[in-house]
């Protein structure tokens, strides 16, 4: 996994997902998966969405959170490791998820999509989330996040 800061886009051929930090008041959106925690919440894009569109929708779905989308930040570069299954659609080996800076704006709770992945999210403040306590955020969200503090 490689992430560029850059205002360039992507191919958008390659562009898999869309993720955001997101905030509102100084404070920043952490979200926690089965997998940990992080501050770049959004999905999949689905046929005929726009970049932007995703956006709202998976970060609604993931955090109930609806956002405004602001400036994007660069992109995420993900290579598959293991042998393409018959069953993925996507672009393989390499893949793309695009981020994007965006405001909380309205948070709906019962928005979210239930699937059992997803397990929380919450405003925190930037340096809580920088901090050693969640050592799991990755170097990329840490990457994405000072630069959104700093747009």
């Amino acid at each position: 996994m490689r992430g560029y800061l850059t205002p360039e886009a992507p191919p958008l051929d390659w562009v898999t997902s869309v993720r955001s930090v997101v905030l509102r008041d100084g404070l920043v959106l952490l979200a926690h998966n089965l997998d940990g925690y992080h501050v770049l919440p959004g999905g999949r894009r689905e046929a005929g969405e726009s970049l932007e569109d995703t956006l709202r929708r998976e970060v609604l779905e993931e955090t109930g959170w609806s956002v405004r989308v602001g400036r994007r930040l660069g992109f995420i570069v993900l290579h598959h490791l293991a042998p393409r299954r018959p069953e993925y659609l996507w672009p393989y080996p390499d893949f793309v998820q695009v981020v994007y800076r965006s405001e909380a704006v309205e948070h709906r709770p019962g928005a979210t999509d239930p699937d059992g992945y997803e397990l929380g999210a919450e405003l925190v403040a930037p340096e809580r989330a920088l901090s050693r306590g969640f050592s799991d955020l990755s170097d990329v969200n840490r990457l994405f996040l000072e630069a959104a503090l700093t747009v």
